[in-house]
């Protein structure tokens, strides 16, 4: 445990090694520079090893041996039973096989992860929340980073923040930074052309991921009760990470289109997880919003990286070699590839259409409304849509989103591969409901407290647990 005096001076060194390296990074913007012609698009998702009888210390043991019978293509997560999964190299979606060898790979390690976990006796648990492990001090992956930084969020949380979370009146106390740990998400990876292309990719992101996440919600249930949230995922991560009241920089970056009061701005009212305050103007603006806060690791040759992977919002830039990559994060895991799929076609459809019309962004504080609004609610609410006047509208969920899919659909015929959606895979998505919807209606007769047992059938029902 380092004393003040050695916390401050590592937290030194790592702000000046930070700036120098952001320096670099942005002196080199020709670097990152690519034509048009090629699309290049990455896929992840975490999951979790689950065995009724299993034994939660021997989840790591498992999840490694599990991860050493693969070639390549999954890592370690925080949580002890958690396994990402990934292409390990991008491909050209407007190429003539580019999707259906990314789709292919990436069912391939699925099916290769499948197959060793039940050899192993366990199952694999495709949910955004893993009902089945404790909240406070659930296992966690042995390797320094996932131990630091989640203690250091359990030390140093606001004594006000409240940390209960749910809609019915069994509430859930989430005040544990480890909590983040029985959450899976997936994310899409796009290659962006340039820096200036990056932040604009970055912040309509913000704007389409709560109409996706409306349509997705796949994370209704803590230790098996029902939160009756559709997606609880991000908004238990702001809670627990909720440092707002020990970390009270003055923020330079946050001093132009902002909403809150210069009292609220002194006393560092942000969190580094989910919606930014407002939209980022450029590559240096972003940069200087990640490196504001604490870095809680120390390596300075790696500040740059630790502070972009600690940039949990719903959107973020990263580098990776000579790509500068945009990467969706709101979404939780899909019980099904399939699904997956299409939530990856309507995002790169949409954004591509966006790009294409340069229309008006939805005004920030509407799409944090929307984002409220797709947690708790999914596709039961009204949300804000921009009117092709350009001008905010609120529409009932579904008449809106089935605007922004024909939008999307605009956007992948103008790329060459409207083909790929499988529209009527989508249209059942829509009829049936997000997958926390359809798991709750198996589970509505249980009440809010379902038994293990009873919880497994319904996901295995539900095709969650493979």
């Amino acid at each position: 445990m380092l004393d003040k005096g050695e916390w401050r001076q590592n937290e030194r060194e790592m702000r000046e090694s930070f700036c120098e390296k952001a320096r670099d990074l942005i002196e080199q913007e020709e670097r990152f520079r690519k034509t048009e012609g090629t699309q290049l698009v990455g896929i992840e998702s975490e999951v979790a090893i689950d065995k009724p009888d299993g034994r939660m210390e021997d989840l790591e043991i498992v999840r490694d041996a599990i991860i050493d019978r693969v070639d390549e293509g999954m890592d370690k997560e925080l949580g002890a039973g958690q396994i990402e999964i990934r292409n390990p190299k991008p491909f050209d979606i407007l190429s003539s096989t580019g999707f259906r060898a990314l789709r292919g790979q990436y069912s391939a390690i699925l099916a290769d992860l499948v197959k060793v976990a039940h050899a192993r006796g366990y199952s694999v648990l495709r949910v955004g929340a893993n009902p089945f492990l404790p909240i406070k001090d659930t296992p966690r992956t042995s390797k320094p980073k996932y131990v630091q930084v989640p203690n250091f969020y359990n030390t140093n949380r606001g004594s006000h923040v409240d940390t209960l979370i749910g809609l019915g009146a069994r509430q859930i106390d989430i005040g544990f930074a480890e909590v983040v740990s029985l959450f899976q998400s997936f994310q899409v990876n796009i290659e962006a052309r340039s820096f200036a292309d990056a932040i604009n990719q970055m912040n309509r992101s913000f704007v389409v991921a709560p109409y996706l996440l409306a349509l997705c919600g796949n994370a209704r249930y803590l230790n098996c009760v029902d939160t009756q949230l559709r997606d609880m995922r991000m908004m238990a991560w702001e809670k627990s990470h909720d440092t707002r009241m020990q970390d009270v920089r003055v923020l330079s970056w946050e001093r132009s289109f902002d909403l809150r009061t210069p009292e609220e701005i002194g006393a560092g009212k942000m969190v580094r997880v989910g919606l930014p305050e407002r939209y980022f103007i450029d590559m240096e603006d972003y940069l200087a919003r990640a490196g504001q806060f604490p870095f809680i690791l120390h390596n300075p040759e790696a500040a740059l990286q630790i502070a972009i992977g600690m940039t949990w919002l719903d959107a973020r830039v990263k580098f990776i070699d000579d790509s500068c990559v945009v990467e969706l994060r709101l979404l939780p895991t899909q019980p099904t590839i399939r699904e997956e799929m299409v939530l990856t076609l309507l995002y790169i459809g949409w954004l591509t259409d966006v790009k294409i019309r340069s229309g008006k962004l939805l005004p920030i504080e509407y799409v944090r409304e929307n984002r409220l609004s797709a947690m708790m609610y999914g596709m039961h609410r009204p949300m804000w849509f921009m009117s092709n006047s350009g001008t905010p509208e609120k529409l009932p969920c579904d008449v809106g989103i089935k605007r922004e899919v024909q939008n999307a659909m605009y956007g992948l015929r103008r790329m060459g591969i409207e083909h790929l959606l499988d529209t009527r895979f989508l249209a059942s998505m829509m009829r049936h409901g997000s997958p926390s919807d359809r798991l709750g209606k198996l589970l509505e007769k249980d009440g809010e407290c379902v038994s293990m047992e009873r919880m497994r059938e319904a996901l295995w029902e539900a095709g969650m647990l493979i």
